[in-house]
């Protein structure tokens, strides 16, 4: 049962980091359309690029906490 708190935190703290990153994704497409000059346009795509990478990381992080809480519920209803 520990575990399974645990890895149902880890999963919170991980949807409140992706929305951070939602916010900051949007601002750099915001930067991307709307900047000023060329360099800063290629410094909103170079963050856009890493903060992809991070929602990808994320995400499947995410896609094995659901796994590992799905091999948890079997197992405690074959019991």
């Amino acid at each position: 049962m520990f575990k399974e708190s645990q890895l149902h935190q880890e999963f919170l703290d991980l949807e409140k980091a992706m929305r951070i990153l939602d916010m900051q994704l949007a601002d750099a497409l915001h930067r991307i359309r709307h900047g000023s000059s060329a360099d800063l346009v290629e410094k909103a795509r170079q963050d856009e690029k890493l903060l992809l990478g991070e929602l990808d990381r994320l995400m499947t992080r995410m896609r094995a906490i659901e796994g590992q809480l799905l091999q948890i519920q079997k197992t405690a209803t074959r019991h």
